[in-house]
């Protein structure tokens, strides 16, 4: 008969060897019975005994089946292999607490393969967005259902890094994408963070060229108020003319500007990957504010609505406190700030200047487009200052022309208003000219130039129409286009009576208010009399009343 003694005891019997088996009692632990109740395993000192008796003792596998009470077939596969027995479940177990939360997971994952690859849930955002639907388990659970969805590790090494306050800052940008306008357009992330505190100032740009590179510099200082000893970045061509060997770079003329107006070192990492881990801070920076800020894909009217948005998100991180740190961003940010250098009295102008010929059409080039001037000025060389928003073209003395900048191709961006003189002179060509028609004017502009053509004739409603175009240029659209539809409704379609509503408009005078008296009591007496004729105004210079008007 088998004991059920402990295995401890079973074990310290066989150890022993002593005496013949029959005479001593077979020690075997009870199997121990899985959760769900389905199948069973032999515990470890059970398992120990068959192979002793078996490969020690040479007892058959029928024996030890029957003495042991288990199938024959459970003994032979003890035997054959030398590892021990491990559970081996028909079914997963279940998750109580994240097994509800996997259908939310995989649709959010799934949203993501149409998603900008670089702007796709992490999973601690996940965990974030489940939080606010109401999930109650913890961030480790979902990491691992989202690697275990993803069939990837859930955590990867990295190497920790330790700075002076106010020595070192990181420069990089990131692509992600946003809906301006109801556009979907790629953006380019520009990130200064401060190494030593982890204070970021973030703003996206069409591009990242020298424009935008130098602009988020200006507003980056501006943000922190000050100026790092030290600013990290790789071999952006923004900043690089050409890498030589090692660490030695030759930068361009508008980044020595901007080192020498804001006195700051610069410090380029290798080319390549390895040169992305001297800076890694930033680049998972750029990934912080991209995964965190950006997902889902956000929805502005203008760029100037996302930046000032992700400004109030920089501002809000300052709360948070990095992994691997005592104090918080806010916290460290205090003993870093005092020990920036102060900026200078103005900020650095980030203008990227050039040269360039007026052609014919009164425009410039510039990066694959047009831009007009004044007409005076084609075949002249002007000079074209160009901002990451706008453009500015000037003879070097003077300013003749700005525009908004345009990132597209081929794009003719003209003002009106330097083609009126033109227009003036060929009135037939103004239903053709395109910087009339591919301006959006206010309602009923076109339709009363119709009315007068078919008043007047082409010639003389195109003259009269470039005059009311010169009083929307100086007066505005909206006294315009209301003064348009008062005049059509009067049946005339007249630039004279265009004009001069519009100057009764203008200089209509404003109804006067009453005044309250009351604090003034000595005024409430006096009356003021108005002379019908300008001979009654001699009594002014008589102080004789002989036309009957008093002057008390």
């Amino acid at each position: 008969m088998l004991s059920s003694s402990s295995g401890t005891e079973a074990g310290a019997l066989i150890g022993e060897q002593a005496g013949p088996l029959t005479e001593r009692p077979i020690m075997v632990s009870c199997p121990h019975w899985d959760l769900d109740g389905k199948t069973s395993l032999l515990e470890i000192d059970s398992w120990q005994s068959i192979r002793w008796l078996h490969f020690r003792e040479g007892r058959s596998i029928r024996w030890i089946s029957k003495e042991f009470g288990i199938a024959r077939r459970t003994v032979s596969k003890y035997l054959k292999k030398p590892d021990s027995p491990k559970y081996s479940l028909s079914q997963a177990r279940p998750k109580p607490v994240t097994g509800r939360w996997r259908e939310e997971i995989e649709k959010i994952l799934e949203r993501d393969e149409v998603a900008p690859r670089k702007q796709r849930h992490t999973a601690k955002r996940i965990f974030e967005r489940l939080i606010e639907s109401g999930y109650e388990g913890s961030e480790r659970s979902i990491r691992q259902l989202v690697a275990e969805i993803r069939n990837k590790p859930t955590t990867t090494a990295s190497v920790p890094l330790v700075f002076e306050p106010g020595k070192d800052a990181q420069v990089d940008f990131g692509e992600s994408y946003a809906s301006l306008g109801g556009e979907e357009v790629k953006l380019h992330g520009f990130e200064m963070r401060m190494n030593f505190s982890r204070k970021k100032f973030v703003a996206f740009f069409r591009t990242t060229d020298k424009e935008a590179f130098l602009e988020g510099h200006v507003r980056a200082f501006e943000y922190f108020q000050g100026v790092v000893e030290r600013v990290s970045y790789d071999n952006l061509g923004a900043a690089v003319a050409k890498v030589g060997k090692g660490k030695h770079r030759e930068i361009t003329k508008e980044f020595k500007e901007l080192k020498g107006y804001y006195n700051f070192k610069t410090n380029f990492c290798k080319p390549g990957e390895d040169g992305a881990h001297e800076k890694g801070g930033v680049e998972n920076g750029v990934g912080f504010a991209r995964r965190n800020w950006m997902v889902p894909v956000p929805e502005f009217d203008t760029l100037d609505d996302l930046n000032a948005y992700l400004l109030e998100k920089c501002r809000a991180d300052d709360a948070r406190t990095v992994s691997g740190q005592s104090q918080s961003i806010s916290d460290a940010w205090q003993k870093e700030r005092e020990l920036l250098l102060p900026l200078p009295a103005k900020p650095f102008d980030p203008a990227v200047q050039q040269t360039g010929m007026v052609d014919s059409y009164c425009t410039v080039a510039f990066k694959n487009n047009h831009y007009s001037v004044p007409p005076q000025y084609v075949g002249k060389v002007v000079t074209i200052r160009s901002y990451s928003n706008r453009i500015e073209i000037g003879t070097g003395v003077e300013k003749i022309a700005e525009h908004r900048r345009s990132y597209g191709r081929d794009q003719y961006i003209l003002n009106p208003a330097h083609y009126l003189d033109l227009l003036e002179r060929r009135p037939h060509a103004i239903p053709y000219a395109r910087p009339l028609v591919q301006h959006e004017w206010p309602e009923g502009y076109w339709d009363f130039y119709q009315k007068m053509v078919a008043s007047v004739g082409p010639s003389e409603a195109g003259r009269d129409f470039v005059r009311i175009l010169r009083c929307h240029v100086k007066h505005g659209g909206g006294l315009v286009s209301k003064v348009l539809a008062r005049v059509a409704e009067a049946d005339t379609f007249n630039a004279d009576m265009v004009i001069a509503a519009i100057d009764r408009e203008r200089f209509r005078p404003v109804p006067s208010e009453p005044v309250d008296l009351s604090a003034h009591p000595e005024l409430a007496a006096c009356k003021v009399v108005m002379f019908p004729e300008p001979s009654a105004y001699t009594a002014l210079k008589t102080g004789g009343n002989s036309n009957g008007y008093s002057l008390d």
